[in-house]
Order: structure tokens, then sequence, then C-alpha cells
């Protein structure tokens, strides 16, 4: 594979981590981008250094590491990448099934569109409408999703149904961390909240407040924490060419 073009897409993938992350490290970037796709860290920070720092002591990246590049880029493969990218770096035509679901999903908002100023326009009889009361949201798993309110005590993942909180619905998630995180603000101010099992294992939050299922409050991080318990990176499998 040429190596001019795995210089190019190793490039595409950083910058792209750049405009996603606050933190423009090699270290900061490779954690992130490893938590976005099945790459390694250590794979990732070793393509930096190879392409970026022009370290050519390092390996090249395998098949299989480019292809989940590639992957992260918002293609299928390297082979998706070659035929649709542009041959100048930096600058990649948008993929053709991508074109494809904008058409489609332009065609669907366009129906919506249509389906709306029909139904302004029908005067039904209300005393026959039913109305579905979407005012209630359950915790599923790592986020609040809106339920209606008459499903019963308990929704199908087993956690109450309460009334709808619209903060709690946009800004309250568990996340996964790791210490490239931003734990504070520019005020010093905490942006994670954690709540401790009783095995030991800790779960954190974007928000303050109740635990969703265990109904414990949650505690601000401190750097004793994440020093103690959060880990450096997701440790995942190396793909690199040894």
């Amino acid at each position: 594979m040429n190596e001019k073009i795995i210089g190019e897409i190793v490039f595409e993938v950083f910058r792209k981590a750049k405009n996603e992350h606050p933190k423009h490290s090699k270290f900061a970037l490779s954690n992130h981008i490893s938590n976005e796709t099945d790459l390694s860290s250590r794979t990732l920070e070793r393509a930096y250094d190879r392409y970026l720092n022009k370290k050519t002591k390092y390996g090249k990246p395998n098949a299989d590491s480019i292809d989940l590049f590639c992957k992260y880029l918002g293609y299928e493969n390297f082979k998706d990448y070659a035929q649709n990218a542009s041959t100048t770096p930096m600058e990649h035509k948008a993929p053709v099934r991508n074109k494809k679901r904008l058409i489609i999903t332009i065609s669907i908002a366009f129906g919506m569109i249509i389906l709306v100023l029909g139904y302004q326009n029908w005067k039904p009889n209300k005393g026959h409408i039913k109305t579905v009361d979407t005012s209630c949201m359950t915790w599923a798993d790592s986020l609040y999703i809106t339920v209606t309110c008459d499903s019963g005590p308990l929704s199908t993942y087993g956690t109450p149904i309460v009334p709808l909180d619209n903060r709690k619905l946009t800004s309250f998630k568990k996340v996964k961390v790791s210490q490239s995180y931003n734990f504070f603000n520019e005020s010093d101010k905490p942006l994670i909240w954690y709540s401790k099992r009783k095995n030991g294992e800790i779960e954190y939050f974007t928000a303050p407040g109740l635990h969703p299922v265990t109904g414990e409050t949650l505690r601000k991080i401190t750097p004793y924490i994440i020093q103690t318990y959060v880990p450096l990176h997701v440790d995942k499998a190396s793909s690199f060419v040894p």
C-alpha cells in the first residue's frame, strides 16, 4: 500500500479528532480515537509518530488498522476510501452512500412537511381522537428517554417512569472516562459526578443529582478519584505490524 496515501489517511484521522476533542496532544487524541473505534491507543500513537512526527523507526499500520482508520473517517474500508476520496490531501468527497442517505433524508423530511400541512388543514373531531401522553421519561442504561406516562410504574428497562425533566433528558448521561477526559471547566468547576458501587466499580455521570437506579446522591469528581480510579486509557488489543 502506498506510504503517501497511508500518511494522508492518518493525517485526516487526527485532524478529525482535533475537531472533536478539546485536547490536541498525541496522547489525548489517540485515546479519543481509540474510544470511538476498535483501534488501540498504542497503535494510534505509533501512527502519529511515524506520519506526523516523521519517526520512521515505527512500523507502518497493517491492513486491518488502515481499514479502521478509513471507517473512522466515514468510509466502509480502505477500498471505499480509495474509490471515493479526492487525491488532494486533507480533502475528500462524501462517499456515494452518504449522498444516497442525504437524498432519502430530504425526501422523508419533505414528506413529513406535506403530512403536517395536510393535518393542519384537516379539522378532526377531537372527541374521537385519543392523544398519547409522552410527558414522562425513564432511565435506559446510560441516558433518559421519553416514554408514555400510561406505560405503568416501570419501563421495559426495569426503571421507574417519572415526570419529564428536560434538563435531565438533555444533559444527564452516564459516560466512560479516561484520564484524557475534561473533568473540570476553565473555572475548575466539576463536569463529572460519580457513584461507587458495592463491588468497587465506579460510574461517571455528566450532571449532579441522584443515581437514576440506586437513588444515591452523586459525588463531584476530585483529583484524588481521577488519579486513584480513572484509567489512563481504554486498553484494546494492538493491531500494529511489529
